[in-house]
């Protein structure tokens, strides 16, 4: 038996329906009523078509007119207001994953069992990992999350999917790391500068791509003290920055950092640039930010040359974390250099590094190998004599 609530406010309820369907599966629906009764009168309905041996999901009397315009323009519409650190990606990954499945439908039509079809697709064609399916739904989430706001949808099909039917993106425990530093070193001078300083600062400092390509040149004041100031992602704020409240963190700078970037800071000067100036600005950009496609695509030449198998982040971010704990730095002290929010986050990822080291305490001894070897050697001789 179905029941029917409201998700809406006093003043302007959301009549719902929730039913089992056809395939056994409990689902909800926006009824599209203004008052219960109307809602129940819906839901008989629904249980009716499913009594009928059909789906009833979406009633043919419930479907908007054909006539509403497409949602194309609305979406892009809303990626022009965009203004997150991911804000380009963003938006080619609106272009090249989700108008072309939803940009023709107007709004309305992008319904539960649309969105569902769109995964089921997306799974099938086996091109996109899990965490990029999860991103390419949470992007249409975030649009129906604005369109609902101003009045353009009634009900974000996103919220409606169960936990059980979305991308579950799996946690890899065995990613590949870089632990020779002679091949960090090969890595550095096989990459054109400034490509191998943004290396230099992801593999020895653990700074994501985007708060590389952010650094101004102020950030690197205390290069000399073994720190970097890091404030920014791309031309946006930190990941951990939420609210946008200019939050600022510390990354380690190892000990020949300073003079590493010796002359690259002095250049940066010579061409005037001032204390807010991009440390690493793009020429092809106008002097902004590098973006990651060009960054990422010198770093494939570089490994390729070396037979290397693996991305800028494993080698620079992941790498860093993973040597770190592996040569036996605290868990506190690598999650408070990485940003982490809390050492959990770092242990959720990275335990199988971190239950490699011990304690002291834990690996104490009985003190046995200030015996004299003389003392242990007829022990052996009389047990083989036996």
């Amino acid at each position: 038996m179905g029941s029917v609530f409201s998700r809406g406010t006093p003043a302007k309820p959301l009549w719902y329906i929730k039913f089992r369907d056809l395939d056994g599966v409990w689902k909800m629906m926006n009824s599209g009523q203004s008052t219960k009764a109307q809602a129940r009168q819906i839901l008989a309905q629904v249980e009716a078509r499913i009594a009928a041996g059909k789906v009833g999901l979406v009633l043919p009397e419930q479907q908007p007119s054909q006539q509403a315009p497409p949602s194309r323009d609305l979406m892009r519409a809303w990626a022009a207001t965009l203004a997150n650190r991911n804000a380009i990606d963003d938006r080619q990954r609106l272009e090249r994953h989700i108008l072309p499945v939803f940009g023709d439908k107007p709004v309305k039509l992008i319904t539960l069992a649309a969105v569902m079809q769109w995964l089921d697709a997306m799974r099938a064609e086996g091109k996109l990992a899990a965490g990029s399916m999860r991103h390419n739904l949470n992007l249409l989430s975030r649009f129906f999350g604005w369109a609902v706001v101003r009045g353009h949808a009634e009900i974000n099909p996103v919220r409606l999917i169960p936990t059980g039917s979305r991308p579950q993106e799996v946690q890899r425990r065995d990613t590949p790391w870089l632990d020779d530093d002679a091949i960090v070193r090969k890595l550095f001078h096989a990459l054109p500068e400034p490509f191998n300083l943004m290396f230099y600062l992801g593999n020895r400092s653990g700074l994501r791509l985007g708060e590389i390509v952010g650094l101004r040149m102020s950030d690197m004041d205390q290069l000399a003290q073994g720190s970097i100031r890091v404030r920014f992602s791309h031309e946006g704020p930190l990941k951990e920055d939420k609210r946008q409240q200019g939050k600022m963190k510390w990354a380690p700078a190892a000990n020949d950092a300073a003079a590493l970037f010796r002359p690259w800071l002095t250049q940066r000067l010579a061409q005037g640039a001032q204390p807010e100036d991009l440390l690493f600005p793009c020429e092809n950009r106008n002097g902004r930010p590098y973006r990651k496609e060009l960054l990422e695509a010198r770093w494939e030449a570089a490994a390729e040359s070396l037979k290397l198998e693996m991305t800028f982040y494993q080698a620079t971010r992941h790498s860093f974390v993973s040597r770190s704990l592996a040569r036996g730095a605290s868990l506190d002290e690598v999650s408070s250099a990485v940003g982490h929010s809390s050492p959990l986050v770092t242990r959720r990822y990275y335990d199988h590094h971190i239950r490699r080291s011990f304690s002291p305490t834990l690996c104490a001894g009985l003190g046995l190998n200030k015996v004299a070897q003389t003392d242990i050697i007829p022990m052996r001789s009389s047990v083989r004599g036996q």
